[in-house]
């Protein structure tokens, strides 16, 4: 995949420390004040890891790395110490959630009972890296173009500066239209800015996930494999259990994950 695009020097166009400023707010705009707080089931305050050993001599590790604000973050390891090689597919992994294990028995026993049609598939990693490029490359143009209102806009303001020959203005209704017109074009500008921005941003993400995801692979005996895994958030529920595959083989860990507001107080107990 090719990602080849450079939007940085457009974030120096507007005077004055704007850039920044813009740049700032466009990383922080999006901050929760929220956290989600993921830990293997039954660990109590063991280190947030799980290390199996298949029948098949095939090591699966699977553990949370972090929440954002749609996904959820986790990294698998398999290594391969079976005398045959075995495929792993991140597109085909999936998690489910199950019954609350803290809630009383009566509501256990009255929660419906897990189904295929409640499965949440992880991110296919080629489709998402895809996705996240056309992207980057969308906003990368929008940023290094006009766009035809801000053409028109331009039209009109040029008639309007004609037009103002041929009138006597007040400084007042002068200095109005020149404010104005100055207005319109670093409103422009800024979405420009702001465009660049997130066009840079998701350059440095796709090129950073290109290497650190999870991909589809065929591991010969000795080989390992290690990366990153994109599933969808689903805060409602409380335990979760991630299935995880080689050679279609389900390999299961089962999570609780808690919502926390960030002052402390428990969002979902």
């Amino acid at each position: 995949m090719s990602s080849t695009t450079t939007v940085s020097p457009l974030l120096r166009r507007l005077p004055g420390g704007c850039s920044a400023l813009l740049l700032g707010a466009l990383l922080t705009a999006c901050a929760s004040s929220q956290t989600l707080s993921i830990v293997p089931a039954g660990w109590g305050r063991f280190p947030v890891t799980s290390l199996i050993s298949h029948p098949d001599s095939v090591y699966v590790r699977f553990h949370f790395v972090r929440a954002d604000p749609k996904e959820l973050v986790f990294e698998a390891e398999f290594s391969n110490a079976a005398n045959h090689p075995v495929t792993i597919d991140p597109a085909s992994f999936y998690f489910l959630p199950l019954p609350d294990s803290a809630a009383k028995p009566a509501a256990v026993a009255a929660a419906s009972p897990v189904s295929a049609a409640s499965r949440r598939l992880a991110f296919n990693p080629e489709m998402r890296l895809d996705s996240l490029a056309h992207r980057r490359d969308e906003l990368a143009d929008k940023a290094s173009r006009v766009s035809l209102v801000e053409v028109l806009l331009l039209v009109a303001s040029t008639a309007e500066n004609v037009a103002s020959v041929n009138r006597r203005e007040t400084p007042i209704e002068r200095t109005s239209r020149q404010v104005r017109q100055q207005g319109g074009q670093v409103f422009f500008e800024v979405q420009r800015v702001v465009r660049a921005a997130q066009a840079q941003q998701l350059h440095t993400t796709v090129a950073e996930q290109s290497v650190s995801s999870l991909r589809r692979a065929t591991l010969q005996t000795g080989d390992r494999a290690v990366g990153l895994v994109y599933f969808p958030r689903l805060d409602a529920a409380r335990q979760l259990r991630f299935v995880l595959a080689f050679d279609e083989q389900p390999v299961s860990f089962d999570f609780t994950q808690e919502t926390r507001k960030l002052n402390g107080k428990q969002a979902n107990p």
